[in-house]
């Protein structure tokens, strides 16, 4: 079942990366002139849609070392799949929209680029504990040496 979360982890984090780069073109385009929008959301999209789906990818190098039960192994692999849509989407759809979703305030389109960073906040949360979980309990059964 490992293999089926780490592949599952590898695909979401490429299509995510593949996102990231593709806001880079967005981005080189602001930068240029060519389109009208603002650097620095364009330049977070790129960067954070790029980190996330590196972060899948390294992430899923960890399942097969990490002591968790198939479902504790289901529930990371989709929070950080989650993480990843919601990083990669959210600062896209601000960059597009003109808005940062810091706040739970109108207009919609802040509300939800606001929705999607809460979202990835807290997915990305469960899948880091769970990895430290699961790392701190195949260290405790380990055998000394």
């Amino acid at each position: 079942m490992n293999q089926e979360q780490r592949l599952f982890m590898v695909r979401h984090g490429a299509i995510v990366a593949l996102l990231g780069a593709l806001s880079g073109l967005a981005f080189t385009f602001v930068i240029t002139g060519d389109i009208q929008g603002n650097t620095r959301a364009w330049h977070l999209a790129h960067l954070q849609g790029v980190l996330t789906g590196i972060l899948l990818i390294a992430a899923s190098s960890a399942v097969p070392h990490l002591n968790l039960t198939p479902k504790a192994l289901r529930i990371l692999a989709y929070s950080f799949v989650i993480t990843g849509y919601c990083y990669s989407l959210g600062p896209i759809f601000g960059a597009v929209f003109g808005v940062r979703g810091i706040e739970p305030v109108a207009p919609p389109s802040n509300l939800i680029m606001y929705l999607s960073n809460s979202i990835a906040s807290i997915s990305v949360v469960i899948g880091l504990g769970l990895t430290v979980y699961g790392s701190l309990k195949r260290f405790a059964a380990a055998p000394e040496k």
